[in-house]
């Protein structure tokens, strides 16, 4: 293991653009090209594009470090070309030596992992696959961030997110990990209103907060606050079983979500209206219409633009999905040749018709970054915010821990991240979290 990636596993880096697989196993890896993933696409979350522009110097020092550590030949940046200042940012951190700026178009999902590794260097991950298949590997922009920070010795205590919506003042803010969301909503105002909900992470692959007692994580891209009473609150209310219901009852087969889908349209075998044929059927008999859920990315355009009945079948595909690893069938089993759908440049998704047929294109607003020093008297740090394992706890409840001192380890040889302490203080409680009260 070379210096760097042992610093990255010391530091407890992990993928901050979603589910947080361990940054070190990713960089343990040969590789032709390192891609740097800044094409935000969620709507209304801005953090990468102020990392970008803020941090950018960081940032390609650590695309550089990562490059070098997987033998890369190639690293390029992947950005909307809607964001100037973020290119600018680059462009002058660069001064000329950096790595190149492939621009995007603003469409959704711009910044899903198979679409930037085309988009880029024209190949296809196979079904099924990994970017490292096709000698490619993928990081988001803050991650890099990261991995820049963890060579000079600093472990993953903050996280950047933005805070969007109906709130007083909305931003994109570097807060401690571990922090209550409700504290973080505090900071900017508070919400405007009195009846409203929080969504994690994004209207379109984020979850409903019921409770903002819940901590931010390394992966936590932003909160955003919408009146109780929007259509996308009610419907992530809505139950499964009542989701599927509603499936079985009213879907006519009419195949939109599949001919909008993304990973259709790249050539893969994903056929989500083929899904929801699964909810008429016995648990045996779902299994046929299943498979076809396998190379779902969980993206949302399906269910929340493509579909004229407003179904469900995202979740459909992701039931199904859980279905088939839970019978043991869930590794792709059928064609392995793609080929991009001739159609693909003509059905993309543009952003502005996203937000407009979601009804929060009065919500965005810039929420650029603040240099707010937040000082949490608490803060619970999961022991897992990663891909794997959860991390075990290596101190004791009365313990006294500083800043960046580990408060969990991941046993030799199991797929996980090292998670720390972000403030100085003591340690009050150790369940799935550990809790620090500051001193």
């Amino acid at each position: 293991m070379s210096d760097l990636v042992e610093s990255i596993e010391e530091a407890g880096v992990v993928g901050a653009g979603g589910a947080g697989f361990p940054t070190h196993v990713k960089l343990a890896a040969r590789a032709e090209w390192f891609l740097a993933n800044g094409a935000e696409c969620e709507p209304l979350l801005h953090k990468d594009r102020e990392l970008m522009v803020h941090f950018a110097a960081d940032i390609l020092a650590g695309l550089a470090l990562a490059a070098e550590a997987v033998g890369a030949a190639h690293s390029a940046i992947g950005v909307k070309s809607k964001n100037r200042a973020a290119v600018a940012a680059l462009d002058r951190a660069a001064g000329g030596n950096g790595p190149s700026i492939s621009e995007f178009g603003d469409f959704y999902p711009s910044g899903d992992e198979y679409e930037v590794v085309q988009s880029i260097t024209g190949r296809l991950v196979p079904p099924g696959g990994i970017p490292l298949d096709v000698g490619v590997v993928v990081n988001n922009v803050e991650t890099l961030y990261h991995v820049y920070r963890a060579a000079q010795g600093e472990p993953v205590v903050d996280t950047f997110l933005t805070v969007a919506g109906l709130v007083r003042r909305p931003q994109t803010l570097r807060l401690p990990v571990g922090m209550r969301m409700a504290e973080v909503l505090e900071l900017t105002g508070g919400p405007t209103l009195d009846d409203f909900a929080v969504i994690d992470s994004g209207v379109m692959m984020g979850r409903l907060v019921h409770d903002l007692d819940r901590p931010i994580t390394k992966t936590t891209a932003g909160l955003i606050v919408l009146p109780r009473s929007h259509n996308l609150v009610q419907r992530l209310g809505i139950s499964s079983a009542a989701q599927a219901r509603i499936g079985k009852s009213a879907c006519d087969q009419c195949s939109y979500c599949t001919e909008l889908c993304p990973r259709y349209l790249l050539g893969y075998d994903i056929q989500p209206h083929a899904v929801m044929r699964s909810l008429g059927f016995s648990s045996s008999g779902s299994e046929v219409w299943n498979r076809y859920a396998l190379l779902c990315c969980g993206c949302g355009i399906c269910t929340l633009y493509a579909c004229p009945e407003n179904l469900f079948p995202r979740e459909a595909c992701l039931r199904g999905i859980a279905d088939l690893r839970a019978a043991g069938r869930g590794r792709w089993e059928g064609a392995t040749e793609v080929r991009v759908h001739p159609m693909k440049e003509y059905r993309r998704v543009p952003m502005s018709l996203l937000m407009r047929k979601l009804g929060i294109e009065g919500y965005d607003t810039d929420a650029r970054f603040e240099a707010t020093e937040a000082r949490p008297s608490i803060v619970r740090i999961p022991l897992r915010q990663h891909a794997g394992v959860a991390a075990r706890p290596v101190v004791c409840l009365g313990d006294a821990v500083r800043r960046g001192q580990p408060l969990g380890e991941v046993p030799d040889g199991e797929l996980g991240a090292r998670v720390h302490s972000s403030i100085a203080g003591r340690v009050t409680r150790i369940e799935d979290f550990v809790e620090v009260e500051r001193a």
